[in-house]
Parts: structure tokens; C-alpha cells; sequence
């Protein structure tokens, strides 16, 4: 159906199937039946919002359609071409030129039409944010590393919605992810990230950035390459097992937050912004860094 512009598909939903499909999930979500059941009950009910449909915020929409969250929002104005193919949901020959989020949406949906999806084409801007997080109980915020204005749209737009519990953003570079989470008292983004709405993207920008989002820069390569992508070219370079590392880890954190697991037993929970968490695959390296 389109609505206002906008591609939406409403959920057909079978109780007899849903439940078939996740059942795999009780073993992991309670000590009994009934409580594990009542946590996926709480995840079916969720309404997540995904800003950003490329190599993690795509498959964050896969992922939680798996996990059983049955309304989710997915924005995106960018098209895709053939450099995203090494990584991104929905990326291929047939799909270049197309709008990311209505091929990621198409997608999952024929995957999993209990899902009901609402498609912003027209990406996070100023007009469209508000709208956006209306109805989300969280949202992921995996706009574009140098997308900085539209970034700080979506969080304004956050702090004013009665409805969105927290942020949660994932990024990779190189190797290694980087998880944030953002809460109403965390330190807001236009003041982590420290550069004006209005400053054009340049190298000085561009270096500042990404000094920002990349607290704990990688050992390999060198400062050179990682300089030549970065910061002169403004582009991050991104190998195919990178992002799954990054989802794979919003996906278990939203969970655990979502049915209240990460309050129980030995769970450890992610620090809010400016701390971060960081996970290496090539050095075997993790840490928490709380905020200070």
C-alpha cells in the first residue's frame, strides 16, 4: 500500500506460523514456558526504527524480522550501486539504482509477511524525523558515518518523542565494531560529534569526524591507507564479515534490553554515550568504556 509517498506493508499475521517461526528463540528468553513466551510476546509488540538501510542498518531489519518484531520503520534515501554488493541486504546487479530501504523492505516482508514495515524513502531529514520515530519504542540510528546533519535530525527528533526508550548505533571500520547507545541524559550527539550543523564536509571536518567515531583507532593498516579512505576520500572502506559482527551484536543487546535479560543474572550492560563498547576480530580484543 502507499500511503502519503510512502511504501507500506501491513502484516498478515498467523499466530500458528509465528509461533512455529520463533520458537527456536524460548530456549534462550526464560527458566520456564510461560516466561520465555512472555518475552517474545513483549518482542512481537515492539515497534523498532531503523534509519539507514545499508551494510548494518539493512540486515538490522532482516534480523529483527527473524527475531520476531512484528512493526518496524526503515529509512533511506540513498540508491544502491555495485560497490555495495560486497555487504548489503538487497544489494545486487538487478537491484543498482534502486532505493535501499524499498528493496530491503520488499525483501524481508516476502521473507516474513507478518511483518507490517513502513518505507521513508526520503531518508532522515528535518521533515520527515519527527514522523519517523512517532510509534517507535527504539530506534537504531545507522545513518552514514559523514550524514552528520541529517544524524542530528534524528536525534533531536528522539529527545522529543514520549515513545522511544533509547538509540542504539553500530559501526565497523576496519576489523573492529564500535556500539553507542543514547538515552535522554547521555550526552547528546550534536555535542559528541562537536561540529556545527552548518559545516561543510572537508577534509578538517572529515578528520574531526572521524576522530569522534573512531575512539580507538585501528592498528592495521597503516595511518597512511586509513588516512587516503577516511579522510581524503571520505569513504569507508568495508570487508563482507565486518558488518555482521555489528549486527550481530545490536541485535543480542536490543534483545536483552527489550525483554529486561540484561538486568538478570550475570548480564553486563552497555554503557550510554559518550562510553562505547568495542569488539576487535583481529586482535580477539573487547572492552566496555563507560562514559566519564
Amino acid at each position: 500500500m502507499i500511503k502519503n509517498g510512502r511504501t507500506q506493508y501491513a502484516s498478515e499475521y498467523d499466530d500458528k506460523i509465528y509461533w512455529e517461526r520463533v520458537k527456536r528463540n524460548l530456549g534462550w528468553l526464560g527458566d520456564t514456558e510461560e516466561e520465555a513466551r512472555e518475552r517474545q510476546l513483549t518482542l512481537r509488540d515492539t515497534v523498532v526504527g531503523v534509519a539507514g538501510a545499508g551494510g548494518i542498518g539493512g540486515s538490522m531489519v532482516e534480523r529483527l524480522a527473524r527475531l520476531g518484531v512484528l512493526a518496524l520503520k526503515v529509512a533511506d534515501l540513498d540508491t544502491f550501486e555495485y560497490s555495495n554488493i560486497n555487504r548489503q541486504l538487497g544489494a545486487g546487479v538487478e537491484t543498482i539504482g534502486r532505493n535501499k530501504a524499498e528493496v530491503v523492505a520488499e525483501y524481508v516482508h516476502e521473507m516474513t509477511p507478518d511483518v507490517a514495515i513502513e518505507v521513508f524513502p526520503e531518508g532522515i531529514t528535518e521533515e520527515s524525523a519527527a514522523e519517523f520515530v512517532e510509534g517507535c519504542d527504539y530506534v537504531l540510528d545507522e545513518i552514514e558515518p559523514y550524514e552528520f546533519k541529517p544524524r542530528y535530525s534524528l536525534h533531536r527528533a528522539f529527545r522529543a518523542s514520549k515513545s522511544v526508550r533509547f538509540m542504539m548505533t553500530g559501526y565497523v571500520f576496519g576489523n573492529r565494531t564500535f556500539l553507542w547507545k543514547w538515552t535522554r541524559e547521555s550526552m547528546p550527539v550534536e555535542e559528541f560529534i562537536g561540529l556545527p550543523e552548518d559545516a561543510e564536509m572537508n577534509a578538517e571536518t572529515a578528520e574531526h569526524l572521524i576522530g569522534r567515531l573512531i575512539p580507538e583507532t585501528p592498528g592495521y593498516p597503516g595511518p597512511e591507507m586509513q588516512r587516503k579512505w577516511l579522510i581524503d576520500e571520505q569513504t569507508c572502506p568495508i570487508v563482507p564479515g565486518a558488518p555482521p559482527l555489528s549486527q550481530g551484536l545490536l541485535t543480542e543487546r536490543l534483545m536483552l534490553s527489550i525483554t529486561g535479560i540484561e538486568n538478570l543474572a550475570d548480564s553486563v550492560r552497555l554503557p550510554v554515550s559518550p562510553g562505547y563498547a568495542m569488539v576487535d576480530s583481529r586482535t580477539w580484543t573487547a572492552r566496555l568504556v563507560e562514559a566519564g
